[in-house]
């Protein structure tokens, strides 16, 4: 499925509990412990296993592909200084640590950016764009629509469909029942669906006009 079938799909979900989940959360945990022990490869690995996710969440969080860059780039810094400052090598849940890093800096990011910059001051390459070439017409009115949803809706759509979080990942991320994170993503879709069906409804209406100054012209 598309990121667009999958945000916009109003089917219930089914339960994603992998096999592999609990043997991928180990090894997460055990990668690590072993960065924290001193190898530097388990580092790598654990970046090609997260970065790619980690940096499509900042860019839909802050609509921005290179300060999507900075701050996944300072993740990692930070989880390298842990190895020097952490009193504790084992951490169970490091999608949800690596998670937490991220949202705090995306927020930190947000605050910088509203207090130290004008939008006149900003150059029109950096300026938000809420469309992107070679999109269908429902993607660009999927983009346009979704800053309109409420922030925690917007953020399980974001893990879910852009980061490819399943939604027991996104609970342990968030500290959240599992069943709670199902529903926001449910209201979410619906909340979304209604948005677009606005648009499109405002779209025809604008339309109409032209269609009978067309059709009178015609006769």
């Amino acid at each position: 499925m598309s990121w667009l079938g999958t945000i916009l799909s109003k089917s219930s979900d089914p339960e994603e509990s992998s096999p592999n989940r609990t043997g991928q959360e180990n090894l997460d945990s055990e990668l690590l412990s072993r960065f924290f022990e001193g190898d530097d490869t388990a580092l790598v690995q654990l970046f090609d296993r997260h970065n790619h996710r980690l940096y499509l969440y900042c860019h839909q969080y802050l609509n921005d592909s290179e300060q999507a860059e900075d701050v996944t780039q300072e993740v990692w810094e930070r989880i390298m200084k842990m190895r020097r400052t952490s009193t504790e090598r084992t951490i169970r849940n490091v999608p949800g640590l690596l998670f937490t890093m991220t949202r705090n800096l995306c927020i930190d990011s947000i605050r910088t950016r509203r207090h130290h910059a004008d939008l006149e001051e900003i150059p029109e390459s950096k300026h938000p764009t809420s469309s992107i070439p070679e999109l269908s017409h429902l993607e660009e009115l999927v983009i346009l629509a979704l800053p309109h949803l409420p922030a925690h809706q917007r953020e399980v759509l974001a893990l879910n469909a852009y980061s490819g979080y399943q939604f027991e990942e996104i609970a342990e991320m968030l500290g959240e029942p599992v069943g709670t994170i199902r529903t926001r993503a449910w209201r979410a879709r619906t909340h979304l669906g209604r948005i677009i069906g606005a648009m499109i409804g405002l779209e025809e209406d604008k339309l109409k006009p032209r269609r009978s100054e067309e059709s009178g012209g015609a006769q």
